[in-house]
């Protein structure tokens, strides 16, 4: 079952340069990336709306108050919306390639540090040599893509 939540999971990876392109492409034909970058959010939020009243109508119907958690919580939309508009109008200027191996080193170091202090109330996972090495080859595949 591991093995195929990590296939899974390089497979859900590849949709987003895919999303990235057509995010431009949209943009590009209705007013710029961030109008692109919106609709794509505005589409997004059509289908986990009509997925969440299909699998939980409960939930939806009675949304739990979430004033006792820490504001900090709802700062995933903003930082989406930040990362969604940003990639839809960089990839056209850098390219899809050197865009994502940027973006995947940065998801790297940031997720060694988040899981290294728990961070957000996640789960301790300490930064290892074999985690440190595998940081660095990222790097020097980025190198690699930047020079091509």
């Amino acid at each position: 079952m591991r093995y195929l939540l990590m296939l899974l999971t390089l497979i859900i990876g590849t949709f987003i340069p895919i999303q990235a392109v057509l995010n431009t492409k949209l943009g590009r034909q209705i007013g710029g990336p961030l109008m692109g970058s919106l609709m794509s959010f505005f589409v997004g939020f059509v289908c986990l709306l009509i997925l969440n009243f299909s699998v939980n109508t409960q939930a939806v119907v009675h949304i739990k108050p979430s004033t006792t958690y820490p504001w900090y919580i709802w700062m995933g939309g903003v930082i989406g919306a930040i990362f969604v508009g940003y990639i839809t109008w960089v990839n056209q200027q850098q390219g899809v390639a050197l865009t994502f191996a940027l973006v995947v080193s940065g998801q790297i170091f940031a997720s060694l540090i988040i899981d290294h202090y728990g961070l957000f109330g996640s789960v301790v996972k300490s930064i290892t040599t074999e985690k440190i090495i595998g940081a660095v080859l990222i790097l020097a595949g980025l190198v690699l893509i930047k020079r091509s």
